[in-house]
C-alpha cells in the first residue's frame, strides 16, 4: 500500500523533538521503531502531515538506577530490555514480557515507549509495568509531569498524551522485600503473534517472609485498555502461603469479573475470560511457590 506524502524531520535531541511538536501541531507523529506507525500509515488509519524521527535522540535510550528506583528511557529497544542486567535483577517479569513481543527482528527495533504509546489493549509491556506500579514521565516544552501508568491509557489506541507532549521515560520502584513475578501470554502461534490474553502476576512478602505484603495483577487483551485486578489483589494480600493457596481459585474467578474482553476473529470474549481465570491461577501458584518454597527468589 502506498503511504500518503508527508513532511519528514529528524530530531537531534529531546528539545528539538518538543519544539517540532509545538510547531507543527496535532497532525504530527513521532516515529521510533516504526513497527506500529508505519503499518498504520500504510492502512491509512493514521495520516500525519508531519513525521518526526527520534532515531538520533539517544538521550532517551537508557536504563538508569536512581536511589530506590530504576528509570527506563522511552527509546530503549525491547531486545536491550530483555537482556539488561539491572532489569533482570530487579524486574524479571518485565524482561520476560518484552522477550515475547514479536520476532527478534521486531524486538531489535521496536521501543518500549512506542509499545505503550500505541496503546493496544494487548500491549505486552503494559501488564507487567502496571503490576510494578510503574509511573511515566511526560515531557513538553513547558516542563515535565510524572503520572501513574494506570492513568496513561484512555482507550484502545488512545493515551493522555497531547499533541505537544512526548513520553520520556518509565519509572519503577525497586521491591523492598522478597519478590517474584511472571508473565503468561496466550498466542495463536509460538512466536511473533499478538497476545490474546496477557497476565502479569507480581508479589512481595512481608519483612518476615511469612505473608504476602503486596500482590499486583496486570491484565492485557481483556479490556479496552490494559488493567489491574484490585479485587483479586485484595483477596490475596496479607495471607500466608497456606491461606493464599486455598484462596487462589476464588481469586482467579474474581479476576474474570474485572475483565470486559472483546470478541474478534482471534478469540471469543468467553474464551478470553476462561484463559484469564486459568492464567491467574497458574501464575499465582507459580509465584507463591517461588516466594515461600523455592530458591529462585528475586532479592
Amino acid at each position: 500500500m502506498r503511504i500518503r506524502p508527508f513532511e519528514y524531520y529528524t530530531a537531534i535531541n529531546q528539545s528539538d523533538v518538543l519544539d517540532k511538536l509545538a510547531k507543527y501541531g496535532p497532525d504530527t507523529k513521532v516515529v521510533a521503531g516504526g513497527t506500529d506507525l508505519v503499518l498504520a500509515m500504510k492502512r491509512k488509519t493514521i495520516l500525519p502531515r508531519v513525521v518526526v524521527s527520534l532515531h538520533k535522540v539517544r538521550e532517551l535510550d537508557f536504563v538508569r538506577e536512581e536511589d530506590s528506583r530504576v528509570c527506563i528511557g522511552a527509546l530503549t529497544r525491547h531486545a536491550d530490555l530483555a537482556m539488561n542486567t539491572t532489569l533482570n535483577d530487579n524486574f524479571p517479569i518485565l524482561c520476560e514480557a518484552v522477550s515475547l513481543i514479536g520476532s527478534w527482528q521486531i524486538r531489535n527495533v521496536a521501543t518500549i515507549g512506542g509499545n505503550l504509546c500505541n496503546a493496544s489493549p494487548a500491549a505486552d509491556s503494559a501488564p507487567p509495568l502496571l503490576a510494578l506500579d510503574a509511573r511515566v514521565v511526560i515531557a513538553s516544552s513547558e516542563g515535565e509531569d510524572e503520572i501513574p501508568l494506570s492513568s496513561f491509557f484512555t482507550g484502545p489506541g488512545a493515551t493522555v498524551l497531547k499533541s505537544n507532549q512526548l513520553l520520556k521515560e518509565i519509572v519503577v520502584e525497586r521491591p523492598k522485600t522478597r519478590s517474584a513475578g511472571c508473565y503468561l501470554k496466550l498466542m495463536r502461534k509460538k512466536a511473533g503473534d499478538l497476545s490474546l490474553v496477557g497476565v502479569a502476576f507480581q508479589a512481595e512478602t512481608d519483612q518476615a517472609g511469612e505473608k504476602l505484603a503486596r500482590v499486583a495483577i496486570g491484565l492485557g487483551g481483556v479490556a479496552p485498555t490494559p488493567v489491574r485486578s484490585p479485587e483479586t489483589e485484595a483477596m490475596l494480600t496479607g495471607l500466608s502461603y497456606d491461606e493464599a493457596i486455598k484462596e487462589i481459585p476464588e481469586a482467579a474467578r474474581a479476576a474474570v469479573r474485572a475483565t470486559s474482553p472483546i470478541a474478534d476473529i482471534r478469540a471469543s470474549a468467553d474464551y478470553r475470560r476462561t484463559i484469564v481465570e486459568i492464567y491467574v491461577r497458574r501464575a499465582a501458584e507459580k509465584i507463591l511457590g517461588t516466594l515461600f518454597n523455592g530458591e529462585d527468589i528475586q532479592k
